[in-house]
């Protein structure tokens, strides 16, 4: 009986080491501003995303610098659950994309959370973005736990480019957000 506790407690352990599982988010949302217009808030106004997302409560620019064109590492925002900086890994505005890793509030079950977003020309009065996020967990409750993030993350990705969109075609935060800020005061 101890030899068979033994063998399950082990395989259970083993099982927390090894089992992953990767949960991917893509959004694309047809925006009626420009490129240029639209990449001025999503990529030079990376770290002001606080002004237009109801997920962060604050963000700013920090670190020491990486990458040609930008004079910060990462964007510091705060969120419900605590500090979280994404550390941007390319920045590219001639292209109209940027990728990031988040270095810091990474939940405990996750190993990873990368997010690429990019920009397209439609017209000159109309631009699709598109996002990704990928999410890997880690360990056997990471993998228990995977539908309820990935419905969590689902929810939180498409008011992230509603927001932005919102934000873009109207000069001013969505509502969302509006009202956020006034339950937070």
């Amino acid at each position: 009986m101890l030899v068979t506790i033994l063998v399950i407690i082990g395989a259970l352990i083993m099982l927390n080491f090894t089992v992953k599982r990767d949960l991917h988010f893509e959004e694309e949302v047809f925006i009626n501003k420009g490129i240029d217009e639209s990449w001025e808030v999503l990529g030079n106004q990376f770290t002001e995303a606080h002004l237009w997302s109801t997920n962060f409560k604050s963000s700013k620019p920090g670190g020491k610098p990486k990458l040609n064109g930008i004079d910060y590492l990462h964007r510091e925002t705060m969120t419900e659950k605590g500090e979280n900086f994404q550390e941007l890994d390319e920045f590219d505005p001639d292209n109209y994309k940027l990728s990031y890793h988040v270095s810091k509030g990474v939940p405990g079950i996750a190993k990873s959370a990368l997010g690429d977003w990019s920009l397209c020309k439609v017209s000159n009065e109309q631009t699709r973005l598109n996002v990704h996020f990928k999410l890997e967990t880690k360990g056997l409750l990471g993998f228990v736990m995977s539908p309820i993030i990935s419905s969590k993350i689902s929810k939180a990705s498409t008011e992230i480019t509603e927001e932005l969109k919102y934000y873009l075609e109207n000069g001013k935060p969505h509502l969302r957000k509006l009202e956020s800020k006034h339950n937070n005061n």
